[in-house]
């Protein structure tokens, strides 16, 4: 029993302290400055609702859109890409996520030929590695602004790096803009996306435990 509360301790410890830097890294992330020198502002897909975004996905795509006036404004002619494949709650063929995405710029008057769509993608990693490819087949040397919900940012970005998609990941609201539930499960799906260092770090702990 001592033994095992000790290892309570410390993993819940350690549950804390990861907690802790992934909201101190995510709010690093959020603050960084993001220039706007991009060639394609890459927006990350959500659920829909039927075949509709949701508010979610409408806080990514205003920000998108408030990147893609600015730079115009600028003189630059950045594209709009739109990312997500078929939803669970939608696997219509035209109800992938980036298709409603783009109904959704379109309807906002963005000229069709600015958004590109990429709508095989099931999840974050996916994302932003069957973007890369498609940015870089028809623009090398491209530059990309990704953006998504202020609680994403953190894994956006690390997918992006594995990707090879040069840019910064931009957010498009605050970290708890759509409530505390959200940021704890994106924490969770964070630690996950690093098994190897998790496991070692809780195999350390329990030897820790059983050593004390």
């Amino acid at each position: 029993m001592h033994v095992l509360l000790i290892v309570a301790v410390l993993l819940g410890g350690y549950a804390l302290l990861w907690l802790l830097g992934f909201l101190g890294r995510a709010l690093h992330y959020r603050r960084r400055p993001v220039p706007d020198d991009a060639d394609y502002v890459v927006v990350l897909g959500a659920g829909l609702h039927g075949c509709d975004v949701t508010p979610l996905l409408a806080a990514r795509l205003d920000a998108a859109l408030e990147r893609f006036a600015a730079a115009e404004a600028a003189g630059r002619a950045p594209l709009l890409l739109v990312t997500g494949g078929p939803h669970k709650s939608a696997p219509h063929e035209e109800c992938t996520e980036a298709a409603a995405m783009a109904r959704y710029l379109l309807a906002r008057g963005v000229p069709a030929g600015r958004i590109r769509r990429e709508e095989r993608a099931t999840d974050t990693v996916e994302n932003l590695r069957f973007s890369a490819a498609l940015m870089a087949a028809e623009r090398p040397g491209y530059r990309c602004t990704v953006v998504t919900s202020g609680f994403h940012v953190l894994r956006s970005a690390a997918a992006a790096r594995r990707a090879g998609a040069p840019g910064r990941v931009a957010a498009a609201d605050g970290l708890l803009a759509h409530g505390p539930y959200l940021l704890l499960r994106e924490a969770v799906a964070t630690a996950l996306a690093y098994p190897r260092l998790n496991a070692a770090a809780v195999a350390l702990l329990v030897v820790i435990a059983l050593w004390w």
